[in-house]
């Protein structure tokens, strides 16, 4: 009997990922992938932070199976605020401290798989409220270009090491240095611009603030070189100390097939912004409203 149930359910599922395929295949030719998002099937999701409220539309997968419209996840509160809460759910990067309450992947593949592992890249999207020490107030858009350029300069140019992952531009030229230590000044220079390149780390890049749905965001962009990857953060404040980060990491697997779905990729970046919601938090909402996260 079992046997037969599990016969049964592998069935339905191959019938329902035949169908979607054929009905996604003039879309799949016409592009040249498969996967990326799929804007006809969106998840709704409510996030209360302290006392503003965040909703946020965005698409599944295209590869997902589930036959759905429109999903509505239940809201979950994050008090930012209180130390002890922040303390146990943040992660820590050097002296950054921020806390990743929300993640989403879109992958893009070719259309004929033939090896494993053989995705064109993939785009993903964190959403993360970041905690600043120093007395500034990062509501002020002009701060919090200036702290986040600080932070980027302390990471990859600050002139003494602490190890690899911070002053690394300076530590990539130490190793140079050890490397090309009888060459000449030029070629040392050639030589630690090319090291930079290939290890994949960021050029400098300056803030910018854009306009989202009345918000005024602060955009920063890093990056790497040669291999095509780029992380794009949207920030925006929250209060004097804490500001929301809606960042989207475009990996890139294959490049010689990054044109395939890079414009899918951005315009799916720039749909989903236009998507992000963050409003004050209504009074009678706080009165009904429960659902606190414990871990």
């Amino acid at each position: 009997m079992k046997l037969i149930l599990m016969i049964a359910l592998l069935t339905k599922i191959i019938i329902v990922a035949f169908i979607t395929i054929i009905k996604a295949l003039p879309r799949v030719l016409r592009q040249g992938f498969v996967g990326g998002a799929d804007f006809s099937k969106m998840v709704e999701e409510r996030f209360i932070l302290e006392n503003r409220t965040l909703d946020i539309n965005f698409p599944i997968s295209s590869l997902s199976l589930n036959n759905i419209d429109t999903v509505e996840q239940p809201k979950v509160k994050y008090p930012y605020r209180n130390p002890q809460w922040f303390n146990e759910h943040r992660n820590s990067d050097i002296d950054l401290s921020y806390v990743i309450f929300h993640t989403v992947f879109w992958i893009y593949k070719p259309i004929i798989g033939i090896l494993p592992d053989s995705e064109y890249g993939m785009l993903g999207c964190a959403f993360a409220i970041h905690k600043v020490s120093e007395n500034i107030n990062v509501l002020d858009n002009q701060s919090l270009k200036q702290w986040l350029n600080q932070k980027y300069d302390e990471s990859y140019y600050q002139l003494e090491p602490v190890d690899d992952s911070r002053g690394k531009r300076a530590y990539l030229r130490q190793k140079i240095l050890k490397i090309y230590r009888e060459h000449s000044p030029k070629h040392e220079a050639m030589q630690l611009k090319a090291f930079i390149n290939s290890s994949g780390y960021p050029l400098n890049n300056d803030t910018s603030t854009v306009t989202i749905n009345d918000n005024q965001w602060v955009f920063h962009q890093l990056v790497q070189p040669q291999s095509r990857n780029r992380t794009d953060m949207y920030c925006l404040g929250l209060d004097e100390q804490h500001f929301l980060v809606v960042r989207f990491k475009h990996h890139v697997d294959r490049f010689n097939k990054h044109k395939k779905w890079r414009n899918a990729a951005n315009q799916t970046q720039q749909r989903v912004m236009q998507m992000v919601s963050l409003t004050d938090y209504i009074e009678e909402e706080q009165r009904v409203f429960s659902a606190t996260i414990t871990e």
